[in-house]
């Protein structure tokens, strides 16, 4: 008999073997999992009937038939030629009319794996064999094998538990300790859960909870500390994200501003230009005129004496150059002439081209003054350092900007408008003059403005603009 097994469980190895000498030949061992019918049908087959041919078979879910009986006829026979095409009631009496067999002792552990066939041929079996034949079936229910006596398998008691612990445990905790005597309690005699104690994993320690939660605790912390890095890291991109698109729209606005007013200031230039050059042009033909009609007589004059003098042909000239080369030449033949003519008549020559001398002079005096009357006007001075003053928040109205002075000074004697402030400002290198209406607190303000100037005006366009902005424009001309 096995060392290791607990008189209960003795008795009943005992019971069935003598339920085997009754006359009882098929016997099934009925209990639950776990309460170790397996570990007691190995107990029977090695402690009783030493002199049987014993065979020990642990049926599982893929054990066949086939290999069932070709183990028991293997034990039971010496070098048996097992048929598969016959049952397990066939194959044995063949090969017992070959060679009898000896008194046998068959244990099968896991009835439940068992066939119908199969079950079926062990009853006939057990009942017509010729010689000895005990068959021991483990199984989990009751009447899994008809006509089989079922001998039930019970649960250890509370001092079986105990003491089937005590075989394979070398060290146990005290039976008033609250954690095993739960433990034997909650295991209910079933020695496959007892057997599962581990010393280790039962024991109470108080100091043992105190680590992992300190673990536990560290990682929460550090958790929110890098949670908290990354809102923090979030919120600064967000901000400087938003500060650069801010940035960008303002430099998109400007941008926009700069480049929509050459168009407009460059067709103000043009109307400027357009209504200048007539004036222009008018004067210098007046002025042209003028000289005409008074050379025409001095010339005919000059051409009477010379002809009265010289007594030769002269061609009509027909500008200032040519009567002042014919008045030297006139004084050269005078003077040539001198011992023939007379000094009286050298001098009536000489008075009579004075008056000619005389006219040419006053008429370029005259054209002078128009020609500096037609390219230079009246400077006018810039309000930069007045625009650098102002505030920021300030408005203004865009009238003008054009690259020329006189133009700017044209448009302002032309409209005479109160509060003009001109700015001077450098750009692409070429210098612009603003002509602006300002200032003005608001943009209310410079609206109703704007909707009181005049027609001529309004047709122009004129545009708000920001006193900020043109101190910017002038601080970047500087």
């Amino acid at each position: 008999m096995q060392s290791q097994i607990l008189p209960s469980r003795s008795a009943l190895v005992d019971r069935i073997a003598m339920q085997f000498e009754y006359g009882q030949t098929l016997i099934c061992l009925v209990g639950n999992s776990g309460l170790g019918k397996s570990y007691l049908a190995e107990s029977f087959i090695t402690d009783k009937y030493s002199d049987f041919s014993k065979a020990f078979i642990q049926l599982s879910a893929h054990t066949k038939d086939v290999d069932i009986v070709r183990q028991l006829m293997e034990h039971t026979f010496r070098a048996p030629l097992v048929d598969q095409k016959l049952s397990l009631t066939e194959n044995f009496f063949v090969l017992n009319s070959e060679q009898p067999a000896e008194p046998c002792l068959w244990v099968l552990d896991g009835a439940r794996h068992l066939s119908d066939e199969l079950i079926q041929e062990l009853q006939n079996l057990a009942v017509r064999a010729p010689n000895t034949l005990y068959i021991l079936v483990t199984a989990q229910a009751p009447n899994m094998l008809p006509n089989a006596l079922d001998i039930h398998l019970e649960p250890l008691s509370h001092a079986e538990s105990k003491q089937l612990m005590k075989m394979f445990f070398t060290q146990l905790p005290p039976d008033d300790d609250p954690i095993f005597k739960t433990f034997l309690t909650e295991a209910r005699g079933n020695p496959s859960v007892l057997l599962d104690w581990q010393q280790e994993e039962q024991q109470l320690d108080l100091r043992a909870g105190l680590q992992p939660r300190l673990k536990q605790k560290h990682f929460f912390i550090a958790a929110f500390s890098l949670i908290l890095t990354l809102c923090l890291v979030a919120a600064l991109y967000n901000k400087q994200l938003l500060d650069l698109l801010g940035t960008k729209q303002e430099i998109a606005k400007q941008q926009t501003a700069i480049l929509s007013e050459p168009t407009v200031l460059e067709a103000e230039h043009v109307l400027e230009a357009k209504q200048v050059q007539p004036e222009v042009e008018a004067v210098s033909k007046s002025a042209q005129s003028e000289l005409e009609v008074q050379n025409k007589p001095e010339q005919e004059q000059v051409s009477a004496v010379l002809n009265a003098l010289l007594s030769a042909p002269s061609s009509s000239v027909t500008n200032s150059e040519v009567a002042v080369d014919t008045m030297q030449r006139s004084e050269t033949s005078a003077t040539e002439l001198g011992p023939e003519l007379g000094e009286q008549d050298v001098a009536q020559v000489v008075t009579a081209l004075q008056p000619n001398k005389r006219a040419e002079t006053q008429t370029e005096a005259s054209a002078q003054v128009v020609s500096e009357n037609t390219d230079h006007r009246v400077d006018i001075s810039h309000d930069n350092q007045w625009f650098l003053l102002r505030s920021d928040t300030e408005w203004s109205i865009q009238l003008l900007a054009v690259t020329e002075r006189k133009v700017a000074d044209d448009f302002i004697a032309k409209h005479a408008l109160p509060n003009i402030k001109v700015a001077e400002v450098n750009r692409n290198g070429k210098v612009w003059w603003f002509v602006t209406l300002a200032p003005f607190a608001q943009l209310d303000d410079a609206k109703l403005a704007r909707g009181n100037l005049n027609a001529e005006l309004l047709a122009a366009k004129p545009f708000f603009k920001r006193i900020s902005q043109i101190k910017q424009q002038i601080q970047q001309s500087q």
